[in-house]
């Protein structure tokens, strides 16, 4: 049998999917990425905002074309399941993530052609990421209370995975050849608090694995960074100074609407002490066009943008998400004065992002090379500086000397681009 696959959102859904993957793998299918070749079809979704649900219910329509039982798996259905079963029966199988737990159970009643065993192990994953390089997801869901934020009410109470689990993970990868690792969650800096650990409890068992010698933190909700985490990166070479700091707002008056612990003093003196961490990387997403978000409130975001000097920045702008309590707020900035104020914190990023760029020429990186580019002569490789799936640029390696994957190499960072960089080997 062969499934054919399309993958849709985020890295936490991606590791669904690699579990996902890895039982139909051991139960005899092939993995294919043409859906012409395919006997079934798999859709893992994404519903997190309006964009998102529009584009997995058009991949889902898409396959639907090549007449192959398709089975939908992820947000969407978790979110819509009645309504979708009614909107779109043709699909032959809906998995939605509450029901993971008896995967094969749910499988084998829906599509009687397919008898699986076994069950989803988070210790089994048919890695999709570039080689070298996974993702380790130590929790799922959320408790925190952003006014604007479905993933609450899509993935339910945050729930760490046990260390005992995470240490076998971390054991498979090692042995696997994974030398990058990129820890995620829904909320990465309180990892362990609903189990009786933290999450220096476990960078520290991340830190006896020295073969992965890049480990990046993303996703830390910025009131709950420690003393103690940060300090760990001034003593471990394998921890990577990248930080993953989602703010949404500065303006104290927007974040309390949003349902944002902190305040943008806690802000600016979080952010103080990233930058005294050695070649430290400072990743942020913003929420503009919020309901209440005055002009001076926006004014306040772009001049702190200005002075915060981040390296890489997202910028969204706010729709109501059905079912969070922001929908109950008056939305009362237009969707012209949304997209302009998007814009205007973009085009000050894209100056920053190439000063900052620029100020990289000559500077040496460890880097480790993970393919070739026959077609631009370069190597891409794994930094500190961008965090994975090139979401905040591209880097091209160009070497006299041929470089197989998995080699570490000092680089120099010789052109420089508003957000891509060049560098050569040395």
């Amino acid at each position: 049998m062969k499934l054919g696959v399309i993958s849709l959102g985020c890295a936490k859904n991606q590791v669904d999917l690699e579990e996902i993957l890895y039982l139909f793998k051991v139960n005899g299918f092939n993995i294919v990425s043409d859906p012409k070749e395919a006997d079934y079809i798999l859709i893992n979704t994404c519903s997190f905002i309006l964009d998102a649900k529009k584009e997995s219910i058009s991949a889902i329509f898409d396959m639907l074309e090549y007449k192959k039982p398709l089975i939908v798996t992820g947000c969407l259905p978790t979110r819509y399941l009645e309504s979708m079963k009614k909107e779109i029966p043709e699909v032959k199988a809906y998995i939605p993530i509450n029901k993971y737990s008896s995967f094969t159970k749910e499988i084998n009643s829906l599509i009687k052609d397919i008898k699986l065993k076994g069950e989803i192990d988070p210790r089994n994953r048919l890695l999709l990421s570039n080689p070298y390089e996974a993702y380790l997801r130590i929790s799922d869901g959320c408790d925190n209370k952003c006014t604007f934020c479905a993933i609450p009410s899509i993935r339910g109470k945050f729930k760490s995975v046990p260390l005992e689990i995470l240490k076998d993970e971390l054991n498979i990868l090692e042995k696997e050849g994974i030398r990058s690792l990129t820890v995620i969650s829904q909320d990465t800096s309180m990892y362990g608090k609903d189990i009786g650990l933290t999450l220096v409890d476990l960078v520290k068992e991340i830190n006896k694995h020295k073969k992965i010698e890049f480990v990046k933190l993303m996703y830390l909700y910025p009131d709950e960074v420690s003393d103690e985490l940060i300090s760990l990166f001034n003593e471990n070479n394998n921890l990577t100074p990248y930080f993953d700091l989602p703010i949404q707002h500065t303006s104290d008056n927007v974040l309390k609407r949003m349902g944002r612990r902190g305040t943008r003093e806690d802000i600016y003196k979080l952010i103080k002490k990233f930058r005294q961490i050695k070649n430290s990387i400072i990743r942020t997403t913003l929420l503009v066009g919020f309901p209440g978000e005055t002009k001076e409130d926006f004014n306040l975001l772009l001049n702190d943008i200005e002075k915060l000097e981040f390296d890489h920045l997202g910028c969204f702008t706010y729709s109501p998400e059905e079912g969070t309590p922001s929908t109950k707020f008056k939305d009362d900035v237009s969707d012209k004065e949304k997209a302009k104020r998007k814009q205007l914190i973009m085009d000050k990023q894209r100056l920053i992002s190439y000063k900052l760029n620029k100020s990289r020429i000559n500077s040496i990186y460890k880097c480790l090379i993970t393919d070739y580019d026959s077609e631009t002569y370069s190597y891409s490789g794994i930094t500190n500086i961008f965090a994975p799936d090139e979401i905040d640029g591209s880097l091209k390696i160009y070497s006299n000397k041929k470089l197989e994957p998995g080699t570490i190499v000092n680089i120099k960072i010789v052109n420089s681009f508003e957000y891509d960089l060049e560098a050569e080997v040395v």
